[in-house]
């Protein structure tokens, strides 16, 4: 999935990966963090609802490559834990 995430792409996103890990067995969800830009709400908005998603399918999902501004963010937020860098 290759897209800019705003409110409004939010459920497009949600129904893509939900079509993605429907019928899957279990594994990690690999969210690449790329582009320009700054991360604000939305962004994060956008990963956690991504999130929710993955774990009710059983899946995990690990950002890749998030930008210092993001892990400011999701700390600023209480969100550091929750939403982690994959570590691969």
């Amino acid at each position: 999935m290759r897209t800019r995430a705003g409110r409004t792409e939010i459920p497009a996103l949600c129904t893509e990966l939900a079509d993605l890990l429907r019928g899957r067995a279990p594994g990690v969800v690999i969210c690449e963090l790329t582009g320009p830009g700054r991360p604000g709400v939305a962004t994060v908005e956008a990963l956690l609802r991504l999130r929710l998603l993955a774990h009710r399918y059983g899946w995990q999902l690990r950002l890749q490559n998030p930008t210092p501004e993001l892990v400011a963010l999701l700390g600023l937020l209480g969100l550091a834990g929750v939403l982690t860098p994959d570590e691969s």
